[in-house]
């Protein structure tokens, strides 16, 4: 970003002055000498002839180079930015074309622009607000986010030391993720979020595979099933011995 040491404004002194001066009352004495200029001579033109008329007088004009912008020459204020020289109402946001003076501006392929033309055209863009990011951005799920926009997409809340889960390009907490789309234990009917047992079509906490009746834990490989729970052969009075 360029900041506002970066161009200057000069010619406003008494030196200036001076030149402002001599420059008038040379252009009444041009102008009492020549009353007729024809109504389409261009006031460029004008100033030429009179900077040398003065110039042949031993009137110095002094001339601060060509604006980059109109490319006409520059004599009084002047303003230099990009190396380069303009006139101060030349020198604009090439988006906006308001004036930027002594504002702050930022570059681009050369060309200046004011701070909010800049950030709307290329800063990034947030993929929850989709507002230009001015500062601290975060990058995840090929997108970016403000910090304060990514947060989980189910309950709001922004992510700490667990990190996300993602799902359809959206991030949720741990929590979120497991309850909306973890499989659920066929015990107790919360979701399963590591180890687990696949038995009778579904999925099973380790510790909810246990039998229908005696509610202890289904050990070895036996086990009969009884309205989708497992039943110990003992419940259902076969011995396993046999």
């Amino acid at each position: 970003m360029a900041s506002l040491s970066d161009f200057k404004v000069s010619g406003t002194g008494a030196e200036s002055g001076t030149h402002v001066y001599r420059e008038k009352r040379a252009w009444q004495e041009h102008y009492r000498s020549n009353p007729r200029q024809p109504e389409s001579a261009s006031l460029e033109h004008m100033l030429g002839s009179l900077r040398a008329d003065m110039s042949r007088q031993g009137v110095q004009t002094p001339q601060k180079g060509c604006c980059n912008a109109c490319d006409k020459p520059i004599v009084g204020q002047v303003i230099t930015a990009l190396g380069r020289t303009w006139h101060p109402e030349h020198f604009t946001c090439a988006h906006c074309n308001q004036e930027l003076g002594t504002r702050n501006f930022f570059e681009r392929d050369g060309r200046p622009y004011c701070e909010p033309d800049y950030h709307n055209l290329f800063s990034p863009r947030c993929a929850y607000c989709n507002g230009p990011i001015l500062d601290k951005c975060v990058t995840a799920l090929e997108k970016t986010w403000h910090t304060e926009h990514f947060f989980c997409a189910q309950c709001g809340q922004q992510f700490g030391e667990d990190g996300f889960h993602e799902r359809d390009g959206k991030p949720y907490c741990r929590n979120d993720y497991f309850d909306m789309f973890a499989p659920k234990c066929g015990g107790c009917n919360k979701p399963i979020m590591e180890n687990y047992i696949s038995a009778l079509n579904t999925q099973w906490h380790p510790d909810c595979f246990v039998c229908k009746d005696c509610e202890k834990a289904v050990k070895g490989k036996s086990f009969y099933a009884m309205e989708g729970k497992p039943v110990c052969p003992k419940c259902v009075g076969v011995d396993e011995d046999e």
